[in-house]
């Protein structure tokens, strides 16, 4: 059997079983684009959890937060760091830097809780000895975990409410 019709037969068998792609034109589809425009964030402690919810908010309600919400997304994280590379006067050169999210997202009439997950992400920033040089790194390494974390949430959010719609 040739390339070609190996292929041919493995998209038929593919098509067949019921997969859908996420990212393409389904995962912008209007239902799923009304349905995350209808969730409110709930406010998150401190400046990380900030970060996280501006984030998500930057995601599924870009024009801002729904007037008459349907649905409530709460999230907490937990931060981790920890110092790995030590230098033999036993100062700190380098920091794994982990942030772990647990969210719901309940319905509003119902109070029901239709969709719980857990998500984390990793990343690692160089400790100098400029201080507002390490600051600047760990503000970073935030930000991109914060946007990572962000991104998974609103990707399952996504999928539930494709396959519910």
């Amino acid at each position: 059997m040739t390339r070609g019709a190996l292929s041919l037969v493995l998209l038929l068998a593919l098509s067949a079983c019921g997969f859908k792609p996420m990212y393409g034109q389904r995962a912008e589809a209007p239902a799923v684009t009304q349905e995350l425009a209808r969730v409110d964030i709930a406010p998150m402690e401190d400046r990380l959890g900030q970060l996280v919810r501006g984030a998500i908010s930057d995601r599924i309600t870009p024009t801002g937060a729904p007037s008459n919400p349907l649905y409530s997304l709460k999230v907490s994280v937990i931060e981790e760091r920890e110092d790995v590379g030590i230098r033999g006067d036993a100062s700190i050169t380098r920091a794994n830097y982990r942030l772990s999210a647990q969210f719901d997202l309940i319905d509003l009439e119902s109070d029901d809780v239709l969709i719980t997950g857990t998500t984390w992400s990793q990343t690692a920033f160089d400790v100098v000895q400029q201080d507002f040089a390490t600051v600047t790194a760990e503000l970073d390494a935030q930000r991109r975990l914060a946007d990572e974390i962000a991104e998974e949430i609103t990707t399952r959010l996504a999928v539930y409410f494709d396959r519910e719609k």
